[in-house]
């Protein structure tokens, strides 16, 4: 899935706080504020089932590099996603504009990929990989970036990276699967630093903390994230114009097959 290919010498510094200077005043934050902003987001509460972030939808910039090649490619488009609950699975939508246009949608039960250049679609059931009453968030390792956000630090090992910050102040992590991953060696993701700060400032109730948030776009924490296969190559997502919590129709997640299409379903794992 093109679309979505998203330390111990460092620990004794990644583990001390660091001071935000953010209105209304410094506060202190540590590496696990920053897992927690990125965590408590996506991760559904055990009264509702809801998380307290139930959608985004984003533009998003994409480059990828190919370590043997020294070739770059680059791509944009817009992302829509719906975080798991108790009750729903995962489901995205990423629509490619350049260079050239593509589908990427599931609902948590089919994934299909559209090409439409090549007049075909590529349809695979997912439904054991997303299916929200098996999957066992406490002991299954999440098989999909987007599936296992609320639950990051289960997943991988997570430090700050060497450079800690960027430029704008944002906290940037270096996540190490804990257990081998086929597609990724290293992982890095930049968090808002507002939103960081702004979850420390609300008693670490993130609840509150999206509540109070001042910008739409901060209540989704994600601003990049940068995928290093086992080869060396790179894929690059930024996310931008970010909206939360607005009302995404189950239709935006299923894909209508146009007339004419082929059809190919990858053969099933056993």
């Amino acid at each position: 899935m093109k679309g979505l290919r998203l330390l111990a010498a460092i620990m004794a510094v990644a583990l001390l706080p660091l001071t935000v200077m953010a209105a209304p005043g410094p506060v202190n934050v540590g590496l696990q504020d920053v897992i927690d902003t990125v965590e408590k987001t996506f991760r559904p509460n055990r009264t509702s089932g809801m998380p307290p972030l139930v959608s985004v939808t984003a533009d998003f910039f994409q480059r990828s590099t190919l370590a043997a090649q020294n070739r770059e490619m680059r791509a944009d488009g817009q992302m829509f996603f719906r975080p798991a609950t108790s009750r729903e699975p995962l489901m995205f939508r990423f629509d490619y504009f350049r260079p050239l246009r593509h589908e990427i949608v599931s609902n948590g039960r089919t994934l299909w990929t559209y090409l439409p250049e090549n007049r075909q679609v590529i349809v695979s059931d997912v439904s054991p990989v997303f299916n929200p009453y098996t999957f066992d968030p406490e002991r299954n390792q999440a098989s999909n970036f987007l599936q296992g956000l609320g639950r990051i630090s289960k997943d991988f090992l997570v430090v700050f990276s060497p450079q800690g910050r960027d430029i704008g102040g944002n906290y940037v992590l270096e996540l190490t699967p804990r257990r081998a991953t086929a597609t990724i060696a290293r992982l890095y993701m930049a968090v808002n630093g507002e939103a960081v700060a702004n979850y420390v400032r609300s008693g670490r109730r993130i609840a509150d903390s999206i509540a109070s948030l001042g910008r739409q776009e901060w209540t989704f924490p994600i601003l990049s994230t940068t995928v290093v296969d086992h080869q060396g190559n790179t894929t690059i997502i930024e996310f931008s114009n970010a909206r939360t919590n607005i009302l995404l129709s189950e239709s935006l997640f299923t894909f209508a097959i146009p007339p004419g299409v082929q059809v190919v379903q990858p053969p099933q794992r056993r």
